[in-house]
C-alpha cells in the first residue's frame, strides 16, 4: 500500500536526511588543516596584512620605528558553492525513500571535502598563479633581501616532470594557504506540498550551500618541486627556505617540518622522513644502504587530493 504523504511523514524524513548530512560532514577527514590557515570571513572578501614586510625586532634607540601593514593586494574573495538532490513523490509513496540516506551522506561528504579540493588546486597550480609580489606563488625569482638588506631574489620552486611534492613550515602565524568561511554549509529542504516543484513536478528537493573560498598566504613558508624526491633536492629546498629573509636582511627563520605529496610519492617520502638507512648509489653502480641524513627533519604527509 502506498505511503500517505503527510507533513509529519516528510518532517521525519527530513530529520533523518539532515542527520545523515551533518554526521558525514562533521566526519570529513580534512587534509588541508594540517598546513593551511583557517579563519572566518565577515564580508564579500577578506583582506590580509602583508606580514612578510615586517622587519622583526630591533634595539629601541630613540623613537619607535613604525611599520605600517600593507593591505592593498592580499585579498581573498568569497564564492558560493551548492549541491542539490531530488526524489520523486512516487518513490516516497512506494517507500523507496531509503535512497535519501546514502545520498545525504554523500552530500555531507562532498561539502566536507570542498576545502581540500580548493587547497589542492592552489597547490598544484601555484607555479602558474601570480601572487602579491608580482611573481608566481611558487617561483624561481621571488624578491628576497640579502644579508646586508640589498635587493636579491630566491626560489621556492623547482621545475621538473615528476609528481609534485611540497616542503612546508607550519609553525608560522601565516601559512602558505588560507581557507576562509563566510557562511557555513547547511542542508535546506524544499518538501512542502505547496512548493512549486512539488505541485508541478512531484519533486522533493534537498540542497546544500554555503560561502567560502581558499587563497594563497605567505609563499615564504612553502616550496614546490616537480623534480625527483631525493636527498639532494630536499636538502637544496630546505637550504633555500632557510635563506629567506625579512626586509632588513635578517632571517625569517623558515624551517620546514612537513613534506606533503600524493599517493605515489608517499612511500618514498615516509622512508626519507623515518628510515635510519636508505638506498644510495655506490661508485660501482650497485644500490646499497647508507645512513639517512634527513631522518627526523620533517613529517611525511599524504594528501590524496594531489593525485
Amino acid at each position: 500500500m502506498p505511503q500517505i504523504i503527510t507533513f509529519p511523514f516528510l518532517a521525519s524524513i527530513n530529520d533523518a536526511v539532515s542527520l545523515a548530512f551533518n554526521t558525514q560532514f562533521s566526519a570529513a577527514d580534512s587534509r588541508y588543516k594540517k598546513f593551511s590557515f583557517e579563519g572566518p570571513s565577515t564580508g564579500a572578501a577578506t583582506i590580509y596584512p602583508r606580514l612578510d614586510l615586517l622587519p622583526g625586532m630591533r634595539e629601541w634607540l630613540g623613537d619607535r620605528v613604525v611599520h605600517a601593514l600593507s593591505v592593498s593586494v592580499f585579498q581573498i574573495t568569497n564564492k558560493t558553492f551548492e549541491n542539490t538532490i531530488s526524489v520523486q513523490r512516487p518513490q516516497l509513496e512506494d517507500d523507496l525513500y531509503g535512497i535519501l540516506g546514502p545520498a545525504a551522506q554523500q552530500l555531507g561528504q562532498t561539502a566536507g571535502e570542498l576545502p581540500d579540493l580548493l587547497i589542492a588546486s592552489l597547490m598544484k597550480n601555484g607555479h602558474t598563479s601570480i601572487t602579491y609580489d608580482g611573481q608566481n606563488f611558487f617561483d624561481t625569482a621571488h624578491p628576497n633581501p640579502n644579508a646586508d638588506g640589498s635587493a636579491g631574489t630566491i626560489a621556492n620552486y623547482q621545475a621538473g616532470s615528476g609528481s609534485p611534492w611540497f616542503l612546508i613550515d607550519t609553525r608560522k602565524t601565516w601559512r602558505p594557504f588560507i581557507y576562509q568561511m563566510r557562511r557555513p554549509y547547511q542542508m535546506i529542504p524544499k518538501f512542502s506540498m505547496t512548493d512549486p516543484q512539488v505541485f508541478w513536478n512531484q519533486e522533493f528537493e534537498w540542497g546544500v550551500d554555503g560561502r567560502s573560498n581558499a587563497g594563497y598566504g605567505l609563499w615564504q613558508t612553502a616550496f614546490m618541486s616537480l623534480g625527483a624526491l631525493s636527498v639532494a633536492n630536499i636538502t637544496a629546498a630546505r637550504t633555500a627556505m632557510a635563506s629567506i629573509r625579512r626586509p632588513n636582511g635578517t632571517p625569517m627563520g623558515i624551517k620546514p617540518n612537513l613534506l606533503v605529496c600524493g599517493t605515489s610519492l608517499y612511500p618514498d617520502a615516509l622512508a626519507l622522513a623515518t628510515n635510519e638507512f636508505i638506498p644510495i648509489d655506490s661508485n660501482t653502480g650497485a644500490t646499497t644502504l647508507g645512513p639517512n641524513p634527513l631522518r627526523g627533519m620533517f613529517e611525511a604527509y599524504e594528501d590524496e587530493w594531489l593525485n
